[in-house]
């Protein structure tokens, strides 16, 4: 083959060997240009794609946390709230930058697989169908002048975004004389209703009766059905949709 390129020399001798080595390898043309010149990668790796990563593990991971916490944001919001967030977040000084100059498409790449393990946002308890068989359905209102007989209901603080996790108000009503008790929960979760709920029964100056509420998932469900039926209370629901 050298003597065949005896009186070829430079490009045109170049081009014809390349043409040659692809037409007998099968080659593409660039790979062969590639290993002519001593640039192809070894056998059974990848090799090193793309630019360099900017973001260390301790920024991606308190990424992660920030963006839990937050209530699962897109890049574009979590971007300005980080800016917010940075200085309370126990990092050192190096994430803290990283996490101060990151770009909102780098977050949402860098969050891509974990979004999809994460699961969704947190949703209030729907009510358990098994209880709500159990549960009475208080169509009549309340006609008593006797203390004790309460309507309870809880208020949502979510500034008009019902998704996410938020703080709800648990309100108890006395019937007859108007007693009212708060209560901060979290969620609206079944433990936290109920822990407003035996709160609530400490608290009052009076015995408790019976609880009248609607059909949430809050209520109707066997934590607080077992903990009324324990201590005696009687327990009713609206009629649903009403």
């Amino acid at each position: 083959m050298r003597e065949r390129y005896t009186r070829m020399t430079g490009r045109r001798a170049k081009t014809k060997l390349l043409d040659e080595l692809v037409e007998v390898t099968g080659w593409e043309r660039k790979h062969a240009n590639k290993v002519i010149l001593g640039q192809n990668r070894k056998s059974g790796t990848k090799g090193q794609r793309g630019a360099p990563a900017q973001y260390n593990g301790a920024a991606i991971e308190a990424l992660k946390s920030c963006w839990l916490v937050m209530n699962q944001p897109c890049g574009k919001r979590m971007k300005d709230m980080l800016l917010i967030w940075v200085p309370y977040l126990e990092v050192s000084d190096e994430v803290q930058q990283q996490l101060k100059t990151i770009s909102a498409a780098s977050i949402d790449r860098s969050l891509k697989n974990f979004k999809v393990t994460a699961g969704k946002k947190v949703r209030p308890p729907k009510p358990a169908s098994g209880v709500k068989i159990l549960v009475e359905v208080r169509a009549e209102s309340w006609s008593t002048c006797e203390p004790e007989w309460t309507e309870v209901d809880t208020v949502a603080h979510c500034g008009g975004d019902m998704s996410g996790s938020f703080v709800w108000t648990l309100t108890s009503v006395d019937a007859a004389s108007g007693w009212t008790e708060l209560r901060a929960i979290w969620n609206r979760g079944q433990h936290a209703s109920l822990e407003g709920l035996e709160s609530i029964y400490e608290s009052q100056p009076f015995k408790l009766l019976g609880v009248d509420s609607d059909n949430g998932g809050e209520f109707l469900n066997y934590f607080v059905y077992d903990w009324l039926k324990k201590k005696d209370i009687h327990q009713t629901r609206s009629r649903p949709y009403f």
